[in-house]
């Protein structure tokens, strides 16, 4: 006998795998299914209240759901901290003057057109020293 008051796990996933489907942004056509068949953007997530709904599955459902999306931020989060944290740590602040003498490093593509090596594995990892020319903007300059 099928019991239509509790959900399957497979019902519950469906419309959720079907919203994850038509908001996710798609290279070729550079909008999302539903911009397409409706013409405006998705709506913004709004976060549920308990108790908005009367049935009991539904809001434990949903509850459940805001909890989770909470802690994915909290973990995402700490996780980007994390990472922006590792990439300071290798990061200077240089300011240079107009005059100043600074090295490249280029690509290992891009060293063909400075110097054309039979070797890539031996090539230099820095070309220069080159003057500073003028400064164009905050951290850019022209040499």
């Amino acid at each position: 006998m099928y019991d239509e008051e509790k959900p399957t796990e497979l019902a519950l996933s469906l419309p959720l795998s079907e919203w994850w489907y038509n908001s996710n942004w798609h290279s070729s056509i550079g909008i999302t299914h539903f911009e397409v068949v409706y013409g405006q953007p998705l709506a913004i997530h709004i976060p549920y209240l308990a108790g908005d709904n009367k049935v009991e599955a539904i809001d434990r459902s949903l509850k459940g759901r805001e909890d989770c999306i909470k802690m994915l931020k909290y973990h995402l989060r700490k996780a980007q901290s994390r990472m922006k944290y590792q990439a300071d740590k290798h990061r200077v602040d240089k300011v240079l003057e107009v005059g100043d003498l600074v090295y490249v490093k280029l690509q290992p593509y891009r060293q063909q057109s400075v110097v054309h090596r039979t070797s890539q594995k031996l090539s230099a990892r820095f070309f220069g020293p080159f003057p500073a020319i003028a400064k164009i903007g905050a951290i850019a300059y022209k040499l």
